[in-house]
């Protein structure tokens, strides 16, 4: 069953980048680096368990889940969906624990209708919540730990983050995939509204997000009205338009959708979902994709209104996810390549979202309300290096290799006493801010990207 996901799609869909492994059989990193690579991964990951009825400092976990938050120093105290799945596709997390995560997760889920939070405020039908309080009780939206009338509405939004539905099945695939087994997707479960089968559950999730009927692509409405973040990691920006990351999101739940469908002997749907990854692999290029001054170069932008500038993150991920392909895919590449050798995406192995040297506004976004060169406007993040390192492995490996290194020698340079790596969310380019030790998508999310993308030798 594993080697049929295999070849449908990994969690990093590895299938665009079975060609790189072909090209490169040897390990970017020296197996020393690559031991203690994996090493902080583990621990990191560890670091931010709570089991049921355990506490840290003043937060207890009463649910009866075992929980992971985003980081061990309980920068955010509670457990968020898209955090979580970054932790899956290594040797991090059981599928027991996994499959409870599922499960506490569909009792948070809105039931069929809207719910009218307060004027002003929905949460659509069928909504994944942001993130789940250690109570177990569910918050839609950022910037908040309430989970009554008092979450949402500007800066935040009108709807929730547009991220968390497509999460949720790469969770269900996840599962699948470590078991090898249909047998939760085919299960009834239980939700805050009834029971349903999780397959129905997944594909009424996978239609949460407002859509273009003619590209089929994620879309949010007026920033002033509506203001729906595209997704958590740009949960401070503002967008409009056709949505570049939830859009990706959304190309790889419809490939997850389409091989469980496979394996469970629903091969009309698995049809019906490749036919949407296919036509959002045809829309996204052509909605986003922009030449860069060199003709042999490009960029993905982030948005078509609000934020329509090269998306840094969105480009790398989009390379590493198999979402574009083919000239498209190695322009992107390239442009990655000079943006890293150049220093205008990264410093010491992070990456920024937004090139240094974008002109709209200064090596900002367009609008955010998080200050200009801090946390999602222009901190430097590990949590995207994992996608860059692969997508320049594509087409350039000694600046991938020289990439990973770099990051390699970071977190070795920001070592604790207590033998783990200081890990933070993010940091300024000279190190001098930063925030949240141990968070694990810096360390664990790009193990796993690099270890899907066959550039590790020790694969685990």
């Amino acid at each position: 069953m594993e080697h049929q996901a295999a070849k449908l799609i990994g969690f990093g869909l590895i299938l665009f980048l079975a060609g790189s492994c072909a090209m490169a059989p040897r390990p970017l990193l020296a197996p020393s680096d690559e031991a203690f690579f994996h090493e902080q991964a583990r621990r990191i990951v560890d670091s931010a368990a709570l089991a049921p009825g355990q506490s840290s400092g003043p937060w207890r976990n009463t649910t009866s889940f075992k929980m992971h938050v985003p980081g061990g120093n309980m920068g955010y105290p509670a457990y968020w969906v898209r955090d979580s799945v970054m932790m899956l596709g290594g040797d991090f997390i059981t599928s027991a624990e996994l499959e409870g995560w599922i499960r506490m997760i569909c009792r948070t889920l809105v039931g069929p209708g809207d719910r009218q939070v307060r004027p002003g405020v929905v949460v659509p039908a069928y909504a994944v919540p942001d993130h789940i309080n250690l109570d177990g009780t569910p918050t839609f939206y950022p910037g908040y730990y309430e989970s009554e009338d008092k979450q949402g509405g500007a800066p935040w939004g009108k709807y929730p983050p547009l991220d968390d539905h497509f999460y949720f099945v790469a969770a269900v695939y996840e599962h699948w995939r470590m078991t090898g087994s249909t047998r939760l997707f085919d299960s009834m479960v239980k939700t805050s509204f009834n029971e349903m089968k999780l397959s129905a559950l997944c594909e009424k999730v996978f239609v949460v997000a407002p859509v273009d009927p003619e590209t089929g692509l994620v879309v949010a409405g007026d920033i002033e009205t509506e203001n729906a973040k595209d997704w958590g990691f740009c949960d401070n920006e503002f967008k409009s338009g056709r949505l570049l990351f939830p859009s990706l999101l959304k190309y790889e739940a419809a490939i997850e959708l389409a091989a469980m469908f496979e394996a469970s002997g629903d091969p009309a749907r698995a049809r019906r979902y490749r036919q949407d990854a296919a036509g959002l692999q045809h829309s996204i290029p052509a909605q986003f994709f922009h030449a860069a001054q060199n003709p042999d170069e490009g960029w993905l932008h982030s948005a078509t209104g609000i934020g329509n500038q090269p998306d840094v993150w969105g480009s790398a991920f989009a390379v590493w996810s198999g979402a574009v392909r083919g000239g498209t895919a190695r322009k992107v590449a390239r442009a990655l390549v000079r943006a890293f050798r150049d220093g205008t995406a990264v410093s010491r192995g992070c990456v920024r979202q937004i090139l240094t040297t974008d002109p709209l506004n200064h090596g900002a976004w367009e609008k955010s309300f998080a200050p200009a060169g801090e946390y999602q406007n222009g901190g430097y993040w590990g949590t995207a290096t994992g996608w860059y390192i692969a997508a320049l492995a594509t087409v350039d490996r000694p600046a991938a290799a020289d990439m990973a290194r770099d990051y390699i020698a970071f977190l070795k340079r920001n070592m604790r006493p207590d033998g783990m790596t200081q890990s933070w969310e993010w940091c300024s380019a000279d190190g001098a801010k930063n925030a949240n030790p141990l968070y694990v998508a810096t360390v664990a999310l790009p193990y796993v990207c690099m270890k899907r993308a066959g550039l590790l030798g020790q694969l685990r």
